[in-house]
Parts: C-alpha cells; structure tokens; sequence
C-alpha cells in the first residue's frame, strides 16, 4: 500500500509539472512584406503605401527599375507583395536575396502561387556557429523552419536561384514564432543590404533529414533546422572538456606539495646536540 501511495503521488506531480510547463503558450507574429525588420539586397522600391489623405490609406507608385518591386496585390496580407525575377543592370547585378534575423521557435514565409522561382533557404545561428541550407520551390506557398533555438539569434536568407526560364520570387508574409516571454525577437542583421552572401561557407551543415526530404521530392517546403541538437552537443562537450581539466588540476597539487615538503626536510641543517 505505501509503494501504492507513492506511485500515485510521483504521477500526481508529474501531472502537475506537465501543466505548468504548458501554461507558456506561443505567440505569432506576422511580419508584412514591407516590414522594416526584412532587410532586401538590393533594397526593395515601388509602391508604397500612406495614410496622411483624408480618404485614409492610398498607395503611391514610384519608379523603380530595381531587382526587388513592390507591387499591389489584392490577394496578399497586407495589400502588397515584395517580388522579384532575378538580377538586372538597374541593380548591378546583384542578386537578389532577403535577410531577417530574429530570436524564435520557428519561422513561416508564405510566398504566392505565382511564385515559380527556385530559392536558396539558409538558417544560421552563432556561439556555436551552424548553418543549414537547402534548395526548395517557392511555389508550394509555406516555407516553414522549425526546431529553431529561441536563446539564440537566428539569420535566415533567402537567395533568389537563377534559372534558364523566366521565374519570379514572391513574398507574402513572414510569421514569427515565438515563447510568450520572449520580449525581444527581432535583432537588426549583422550583414548590410549591400552584401551578398558567398555561394560556398566551411561552416555549413546539412543534416540527413534535409537531404532525405529533397531526394523523396517532398514539396511541404519544411526546413527542419536540427540547430538544437548541435547546440546541445557543443555545450556538452565544453561542459566535459571543462570537468577534465578542473580534475587533473585537483589531483596535482597534492602531488606538488608533498613533493615540496620533501625537499624543504632535505635541505633543513642538523640539529645542534
């Protein structure tokens, strides 16, 4: 009966660590396609949109010969799309590419049926640095990356994939995933509008699951970002490499202090009788 009584008692508590662990529910938020916190190299030009009419909010059209437009779409989540058919001479050939750096859970980039182009999707993180990358059509519409590590800040770049055919590459929304606590998602990028990305990084990492999911032509266009895991082993790994050195260190100096006193009761005179 007591054996009973425990048991029942260690799963009470385990009930109970479940649902407060539950109580932190996830928060999205939805980035428009004009959103400051997306950076677009070259930047993004076209149409605009303001509220200072009396009518309320108008759009206002300017020129704009660059690799990124923006352009009215009824369809779209917020009025407009961000897009873009590759690099031209306006630009100076720059390809096109997007940056947004955040500290999250997951990330969702929903683009358009329109949208044909093949793109680069490369998620990276820093301390340890880890960067997963993978090939995917645009037009499946939801590009999702998930298992990302919130304590840590996460770029993710999109790269416009030159192609024979005419494509384009449109950008809807990105929908931010985050912890109820988190309090800061969005960091400013590290890189500038100007740079462009090199094709090839000594860093990257692509797991076997990324590299299944595109032999098997999966079109979900789901990233799963194994940042976690590596992170998890890096630290284990300092954590170890730490406990060894603290140890060789405690056992030397008793070692050296018998070895000192030894020498001290050699070199001590004779006693006077």
């Amino acid at each position: 009966m007591y054996l009973q009584r425990q048991a029942v008692l260690l799963w009470s508590l385990l009930a109970v660590l479940r649902s407060l662990v539950g109580v932190n529910a996830n928060v999205n938020i939805t980035l428009e396609d004009t959103a400051s916190q997306i950076i677009y190299s070259p930047p993004a030009c076209g149409l605009t949109l303001s509220s200072e009419s009396s009518a309320g909010t108008e759009a206002q059209t300017q020129i704009c010969n660059g690799a990124w437009r923006i352009i009215a779409a009824q369809d779209a989540s917020g009025g407009t799309l961000t897009t873009t058919s590759g690099p031209n001479n306006s630009s100076g050939g720059l390809i096109p590419q997007l940056f947004l750096s955040v500290r999250a859970l997951a990330l969702y980039v929903k683009t358009t049926a329109l949208s044909t182009a093949l793109v680069n999707v490369t998620v990276s993180t820093i301390n340890p640095v880890v960067t997963v990358r993978s090939e995917i059509n645009s037009s499946v519409e939801f590009i999702s990356i998930i298992n990302l590590p919130e304590d840590r800040v996460t770029t993710l770049s999109l790269t416009f994939v030159q192609s024979n055919e005419t494509t384009r590459l449109d950008i809807d929304s990105i929908t931010v995933a985050i912890s109820d606590n988190n309090t800061t998602p969005f960091i400013a990028p590290s890189l500038p509008p100007s740079t462009v990305l090199p094709t090839s990084t000594p860093s990257i990492v692509i797991p076997s699951s990324a590299r299944a999911a595109a032999a098997s032509g999966q079109t979900s266009g789901a990233i799963a970002a194994e940042v976690l895991g590596a992170l998890m082993g890096a630290a284990i790994v300092a954590a170890a490499a730490f406990l060894f050195v603290r140890f060789r260190r405690r056992r030397r100096r008793p070692v050296l202090a018998e070895s000192e006193k030894k020498d001290d009761s050699r070199t001590l005179p004779a006693s006077i009788p």
